[in-house]
């Protein structure tokens, strides 16, 4: 599962002055009103926080020239991965995400999916879905991945938003010998969990 704790792919790449002082005219960047953090627990206590890799993804962000336009800027990385307690089993969660002004919200959501697409030992068995869980202001991007590695075969559960400040996926992890039919899990439960999530890890920009 360590593929999945790596920030894989983080926006655009800048343009020029000038094709950015078009589209801001045509355009204009949102207000910076939310951002993400990384809380010690989540789900109401049943996840606790093994690992906060932000600064790790953030630097690799900048080294590698991502996040800084043409639809995004002042972007920051979050990475943070979270072991199941007593109630939840022997499982794991993994937070990866973004915040800053996001122009066009689908795209940094999306981006994040396909770079967890493209991690070592990812497949994904069936195409996403589009699931807007009741009470919910934004639409998820929810789909099963395996996640193939020495100790087996893992169903990896994983919903993804994006709106004009944040955007992130949420990962459930649980060992190869507990995996599920990719055709059993409930993604519509998994899309409510993540709702929760993102209520708990989005917070106003005081």
């Amino acid at each position: 599962m360590a593929a999945l704790l790596a920030l894989v792919y983080f926006g655009n790449r800048g343009s020029d002055a000038a094709d950015e002082a078009a589209r801001e005219a045509a355009n204009p960047f949102p207000a910076a009103e939310y951002r993400l953090t990384v809380p010690k627990t989540l789900l109401d206590g049943e996840y606790d926080l093994i690992k906060d890799g932000s600064s790790e993804a953030n630097a690799d962000a900048e080294k590698s020239g991502y996040g800084a336009g043409p639809d995004a800027r002042n972007v920051k990385a979050v990475l943070g991965s979270y072991n199941g307690t007593s109630t939840t089993g022997n499982s794991g969660l993994v937070v990866t995400g973004m915040y800053g002004e996001f122009r066009n919200p689908a795209q940094p959501r999306d981006s994040l999916l396909d770079g967890m697409r493209k991690a070592e030992g990812m497949s994904e068995p069936k195409p996403a879905r589009t699931i807007t869980p009741p009470g919910s202001d934004v639409d998820l991007e929810c789909t099963v991945m395996l996640s193939k590695d020495e100790d087996g075969t893992a169903t990896v559960p994983v919903c993804a938003w994006g709106d004009a400040n944040t955007a992130a996926y949420v990962a459930f992890l649980t060992p190869a010998d507990a995996a599920q039919d990719p055709d059993s899990v409930d993604l519509d439960a998994i899309a409510q969990q993540v709702v929760k999530v993102r209520e708990e890890i989005r917070q106003p920009i005081n």
